[in-house]
């Protein structure tokens, strides 16, 4: 009789050895490979610190240009809204410059006409919009020199010239409803200066083109003037 001993375990160990060496054969000659083919897996491990070094730099320089930009861009914003404000400022300066400028040369035209004349004249005629539909507001300035020592007083006569179904036509402050007496003139009386204002209503299918103005008083030259009807923005 033989007696045989029975172990299943070893075997399997074995087994498993050998596979595991026959692997890690099988990866030192892929490696081995590789590396005669010019890979080096150090050199990779390398390149990607290496990789990963510069990610982390170009990254931070992104922060930094990020930040440089959000601060360009805020420093923008500031300087045009400075800029804005300025520019908001010299306009507002130059309309006061050039309004004194016109006040001035009203003035001067009171004390010392550029004429010499120092009668009676018209000084200024404006057409701003009214309150509704074809309403206008008319603003006349008259004015004598300062070389006159009394006052002077009268009545201005108003005409609005224009067009109607392709006729010519002209209409008086009462067909305009802004006569202030029976006759359709506006009285005045002043020394130095006077501003004349009257509302009108122009009827419908009426084209405005000029507006005629003449300037009656008992003791001076009438004065008689057209200005072309052009609508300007109160101030």
């Amino acid at each position: 009789m033989v007696v045989r001993y029975h172990a299943p375990w070893r075997r399997r160990s074995t087994l498993i050895v050998g596979i595991f060496v026959g692997l890690l054969v099988l990866y030192i000659a892929y490696e081995w490979g590789r590396f005669e083919g010019g890979y080096s897996k150090f050199a990779e491990l390398q390149r990607r610190r290496e990789f990963n070094a510069r990610l982390e730099t170009l990254q931070e320089d992104n922060d930094k240009l990020r930040a440089t930009l959000a601060s360009a861009e805020l420093a923008h914003n500031v300087d045009q809204k400075a800029y804005k404000d300025v520019e908001k400022n010299l306009s507002e300066l130059q309309s006061q410059l050039l309004k004194h400028r016109e006040e001035l040369t009203f003035y001067r035209g009171i004390v010392s006409p550029e004429d010499g004349v120092g009668g009676l004249r018209i000084e200024r005629f404006q057409v701003t919009p009214g309150g509704g539909e074809r309403q206008f507001h008319l603003s006349l300035v008259l004015v004598q020199s300062m070389r006159q020592e009394g006052s002077v007083s009268g009545a201005a006569v108003i005409e609005i010239e224009g067009t109607r179904d392709n006729k010519p036509e002209q209409i008086s402050l009462n067909e305009a409803g802004g006569a202030t007496r029976a006759d359709g003139q506006v009285a005045f009386q002043f020394r130095h200066f006077q501003k004349v204002e009257q509302d009108v209503t122009l009827p419908e299918g009426f084209e405005p083109r000029a507006v005629n103005v003449e300037v009656r008083s008992g003791k001076l030259t009438p004065v008689k003037e057209s200005f072309k009807w052009e609508i300007q923005q109160e101030g």
